[in-house]
């Protein structure tokens, strides 16, 4: 499949691109491509999902951008000439490398599945997978850049592509598509293949954010809420997320981060599967990315959460906090945030430690950090993918060795019941109507006794956008939520000014308006 999926990827890039010097070997990848079965053209749809886990996709964009996360930088590690601050400052440009990654890793997985639908002998099954990991790519690009970009099979992949949805009419053109197939996906529960329950999951999703991409402005930029939500849309998010089977909320918060997570955890919906020691995205930067270089697996000491999230928690909450076995014994820290002197064995002794830093200080995460400018201490880190700790130690110089640390088979998360809890309660304080006759404040207080978080006694609006911070934190949603909810244009920790409604849709790179005239810049760019 390595020969397929590159070939797949090739084409994927040209569908944004257009034209390019490659003439000779794009006409040979679509005259090799054209032998390609559906079944083989599926498969390399779902692999190429793992570069989204890529820490330059989804996650700066969903994330960094929020009130969740700050990418400091600390001396000279982490400056990449601004490009993370952009993030967290809404800073961005049409130049910027980590959008157009974004833009172009998206809109190239949206076109492996439509390949799919091009083959010619796709079953009714593979074609309804295939049109709901289209779907799925879609509500993402049009989510982040207002507009998306698509091909008719047959088209001249030497041409940009001559359709694109726009905001007020492509979510209900995604929704339509999903719905019109919805009954030849698969209806059992396995999260690594696009199922029934996924596609309730997608469909509940863009209900719920479509008063969003509607509230469009005439210049076609996005429109600051409050926005005007639908009955009937709302209603929609509560019988497809009543209506998801054989789920539900796991006993143990952590578990559905662990390396086995698809096989052990009731909650999850959705992933991108990796395969331990396999195939793989790069799951593993969710925990290198934020732990320091002295602990283990040795980390690469960058991003931190906000004090508002880390405040968001009373102790006792399991999110927040969480010892895990073979985790916390043996190597001193636990799940979730990380504060304080943090503690490690230093060599294969195993004996757990204060541990310090590269000058030989003592390691103390702390709460205040820089964001241009904090050494490798400040801080409040976070893990909430479990790193796996099979380990060996090496006789020469008594140092751990992590055999599957750069492979492993944690799958990455998209879909899981916590959040269409959250959801369906949403919904239901915004209008929705729920034939079970559940309120809001039983699906909340549902999840919280489950996470050992006290009885909120009511529950608002606003206690929904905090619960989702303290349920969702880090898994890429924070930033569709803040727009939802009116607070992605605000300031937090780091971030003292204010953003204009520019920053509500990403600019649309400036490689992909060069070679796509069909395309218009976002308001404000």
């Amino acid at each position: 499949m390595k020969i397929k999926n590159i070939t797949i990827s090739l084409i994927g890039i040209f569908l944004i691109f257009g034209c390019t010097d490659l003439e000779e070997n794009l006409n040979s990848s679509v005259a090799e491509g054209a032998n390609f079965s559906a079944s083989d053209l599926l498969t390399g749809a779902y692999s190429s999902l793992r570069e989204l886990q890529h820490e330059q996709d989804l996650l700066p964009s969903y994330v960094h951008s929020s009130d969740e996360l700050i990418p400091p930088t600390r001396g000279g590690d982490w400056d990449d000439a601004g490009l993370w601050r952009d993030h967290h400052l809404h800073g961005w440009t049409n130049t910027h490398a980590h959008i157009d990654k974004t833009w172009r890793d998206l809109n190239s997985r949206s076109f492996n599945a439509a390949q799919v639908l091009c083959a010619g002998d796709a079953t009714l099954s593979e074609a309804a997978q295939a049109i709901f990991l289209r779907t799925f790519t879609d509500f993402f690009i049009l989510d982040l850049f207002g507009v998306v970009p698509r091909r008719e099979c047959g088209e001249d992949l030497l041409l940009p592509p001559t359709q694109q949805l726009d905001r007020i009419n492509g979510v209900d053109v995604l929704i339509s598509e999903l719905e019109e197939v919805f009954d030849d996906l698969p209806s059992g529960t396995d999260p690594t293949i696009a199922t029934q329950n996924g596609a309730r999951m997608l469909l509940a999703k863009l209900y719920l954010n479509r008063a969003v991409y509607k509230a469009t402005a005439a210049d076609g930029g996005a429109q600051e809420g409050p926005y005007t939500f639908e009955s009937a849309d709302m209603t929609s998010v509560v019988n497809y997320i009543n209506d998801i089977n054989g789920r539900e909320l796991e006993d143990e918060y952590f578990s559905s981060f662990i390396p086995a997570n698809s096989q052990t955890s009731t909650e999850i919906i959705f992933v991108s599967e990796n395969d331990e020691a396999g195939a793989t995205g790069r799951i593993n930067n969710r925990w290198h990315m934020s732990m320091h270089y002295n602990q283990q697996p040795s980390g690469w000491n960058g991003f931190v959460a906000t004090v508002e999230l880390y405040n968001l928690f009373e102790d006792g909450d399991v999110r927040k906090s969480s010892s895990v076995d073979g985790l916390s014994d043996t190597f001193g820290y636990n799940a979730g945030f990380l504060l304080g002197q943090q503690r490690g064995p230093l060599n294969g002794d195993l004996v757990i430690e204060d541990l310090k830093d590269r000058q030989q200080e003592p390691l103390i995460f702390t709460e205040d950090v820089d964001l241009f400018n904090s050494d490798e201490r400040r801080g409040i880190r976070v893990v909430k993918y479990i790193p796996n700790t099979d380990f060996n130690i090496n006789s020469e110089n008594n140092s751990l060795q992590f055999g599957n640390d750069d492979a492993p088979g944690n799958d990455y998360v998209f879909f899981r019941y916590a959040d269409a809890l959250l959801m369906k309660a949403e919904a239901i304080l915004r209008g929705g109507t729920d034939s079970q006759g559940e309120t809001a404040l039983t699906i909340v207080s549902e999840l919280r006794q489950i996470r050992n978080a006290s009885d909120l006694g009511t529950v608002s609006l606003d206690d929904i956008l905090d619960e989702r911070a303290r349920e969702l934190y880090w898994e890429g949603w924070r930033r569709n939520d803040q727009i939802r909810f009116g607070t992605f244009l605000g300031t937090w920790q780091e971030k003292e000014t204010a953003s204009t409604a520019k920053s509500l849709l990403m600019p649309i790179p400036a490689e992909a308006l060069a070679t796509n005239p069909n395309l218009t810049q976002n308001p404000g760019y």
